[in-house]
């Protein structure tokens, strides 16, 4: 077999193959086998046909295409090999020559893809977390009340946070949506949380008794999340049956000793604590960000090398991702999804999913070789152990080995990597850097 390399441009080498006559002799000998098996011929047990015979019975181009089907990926495979390839996805067979006695196949494989980083290091972002305000640290220790409230019958008219039970109809533009009987509700007016409509629902239930029964109607706009009232009028027909008045505890020493953490006794302990909290979650949620916006910035200023069939291929993974969630969701309802639902919308999408992957991906990689932080073993041996304390069960406990080893290294490069890069960008000192690196 004759081997050339044809062209090479864009992450992809193209090979011409010759497969000289006496290979491919071999592949349609074992292909006529295989179809005398399969086919039967009138006059003949199966196998026994002469060979004319089943030519004339099946047509020459399939037996030339049965004989495809090993010939090619094995003759690939070969080439591959003959060149010193290392293919990063499976070669892709463009065309096969079919002409007698030879037969030439024309194949590109996809090498590994490559990356020339931008200039991350002068990339600096200026803002700060958001700083927590004492009504975020109020609203906490609201929510820590009402988890051990209790409630108690309302003497009076429904207000808001009162638990009210009530049967229940509503409509929107004369469409049954909702038919509730004895259905509780906690009235709140809380427009961020609760939505419009429910702001709406509770709105019309304020001021109404025990035993009232009420008919009331307001608009949703048409940008609303649900389908269902979006755009629509809502028309509701309530009884309200029974009102409860939410009784919350003290927020006492007693309440703070209630939530179960050692270094909390007092009250003023565990405003400290949440208030602490709250800006632990609100660093973490801005590095978040600033890591997000770093490497979207990073991975535009790059240049890559990635070869379309790489791409397709990796795109296959986000398409079964795509048909198992959906198979999953269409279960719940008793229906069903399959590959052939797909559409050409997903298809492009699945695409443009899988090169944002690669493409990060290899911006991480070359960011690690580009910073080639250390690992100490004793950093090693402390993240494999941290893993198994925090394992729920035996089989997710990691064994120390070589091999595992080697992944947490590679794990805690990337890791640490993108916490120095990240601060970098925020301006911080190197000493800062070193002191995330070393937790």
């Amino acid at each position: 077999m004759n081997v050339s390399q044809e062209s090479s441009d864009n992450g992809e080498i193209v090979l011409r193959l010759e497969v000289d006559s006496e290979r491919v002799g071999r592949h349609m000998n074992a292909a006529v086998r295989r179809v005398s098996q399969r086919v039967n011929i009138p006059g003949f047990r199966k196998g026994k046909a002469p060979r004319a015979i089943l030519q004339n019975f099946v047509g020459k181009e399939y037996l030339v295409e049965e004989a495809m089907e090993s010939l090619v990926p094995e003759a690939v495979g070969e080439a591959v090999r003959e060149q010193e390839l290392a293919p990063f996805a499976p070669p892709r067979v463009d065309n096969v020559e079919q002409t007698e006695p030879t037969v030439t196949i024309v194949a590109t494989v996809p090498l590994r893809p490559e990356v020339v980083l931008g200039d991350y290091q002068s990339i600096r972002y200026d803002e700060q977390p958001e700083e927590v305000t004492d009504d975020a640290v109020d609203a906490l220790l609201m929510q820590l009340r009402r988890s051990q409230a209790y409630s108690l019958t309302a003497e009076r008219a429904a207000d808001e946070n009162d638990i009210v039970t009530l049967d229940l109809k509503v409509t929107a533009d004369d469409e049954l949506v909702w038919d509730f009987e004895d259905r509780q509700f906690q009235l709140n007016l809380d427009l961020e949380t609760y939505g419009e409509v429910f702001v709406g629902l509770h709105q019309g239930i304020i001021g109404m008794s025990v035993g009232d029964e009420k008919e009331f109607s307001f608009e949703v706009s048409e940008d609303n999340e649900s389908p269902q009232f979006a755009g629509r009028t809502v028309q509701v027909n309530a009884h309200v049956k029974d009102v409860q008045e939410e009784v919350l505890p003290a927020l006492d020493d007693a309440l703070a000793s209630s939530v179960g953490l050692p270094e909390v006794e007092t009250v003023e302990q565990l405003t400290t604590h949440i208030r602490s909290q709250l800006e632990e979650r609100a660093e973490q949620t801005f590095v978040n960000g600033i890591q997000n916006r770093l490497m979207t910035e990073v991975v535009e200023g790059s240049e890559f090398t990635i070869s379309p069939i790489i791409v397709d291929h990796e795109s296959q993974h986000v398409l079964e991702r795509y048909v198992q969630q959906r198979r999953s969701v269409a279960a719940r309802t008793g229906q069903q999804f399959n590959v052939e639902d797909l559409t050409e919308e997903d298809v492009n999408e699945a695409k443009e999913i899988a090169e944002r992957e690669i493409k990060n991906s290899l911006v991480v990689q070359s960011l690690v070789e580009a910073e080639n932080l250390e690992v100490s073993e004793d950093d090693v041996t402390k993240e494999i152990e941290l893993a198994n304390e925090n394992a729920t069960s035996e089989e997710q406990k990691l064994e120390d080995n070589e091999e595992t080893r080697e992944s947490v290294i590679g794990f805690l490069k990337r890791r640490r990597t993108i916490e120095r890069v990240v601060n970098m960008a925020r301006g911080q000192s190197e000493d800062a850097s070193a002191a995330m690196a070393a937790g």
